[in-house]
């Protein structure tokens, strides 16, 4: 097992000077309730909804094979909704970020988000 690689290491070839901004943008196109990544937090509480998922692109590693980013997921966890023992309250979990650079057109880059890791353990110490 290798040890992860920043992106910004030269000769790597996929750093370029747009990638923490293009990241953002894909993150928040990414409808992470949508997906099976959203499986971890939907378990939390009766109606766990989604506040927004921010990403740090300047941190961003190869792992292996993988391109993966540091994130942070925010969503409001609510228990009871509609009664009146009901009650909500907001919280963040970190996240890792796997993507991939894509070339659109022959020397514009920009990036797709493949899937989003959460770690929800900090939900049950």
């Amino acid at each position: 097992m290798s040890a992860p690689v920043r992106i910004q290491s030269p000769g790597r070839g996929i750093w370029f000077e747009d990638l923490p901004e293009k990241l953002s943008k894909a993150a928040e196109a990414y409808d992470l309730p949508e997906t099976g990544d959203w499986a971890p937090l939907d378990e939390l509480s009766g109606g766990t909804l989604f506040e927004g998922i921010e990403v740090y692109g300047d941190s961003a590693v190869i792992d292996g094979k993988d391109l993966v980013a540091p994130g942070t997921v925010y969503v409001e966890l609510q228990y009871a909704p509609g009664s009146d023992d009901a009650t909500s309250f907001h919280d963040s979990f970190p996240a890792r970020v796997f993507f991939k650079v894509v070339e659109p057109k022959p020397g514009q880059k920009d990036v797709e988000i493949e899937r989003v890791e959460v770690d929800t353990s900090s939900f049950f110490e």
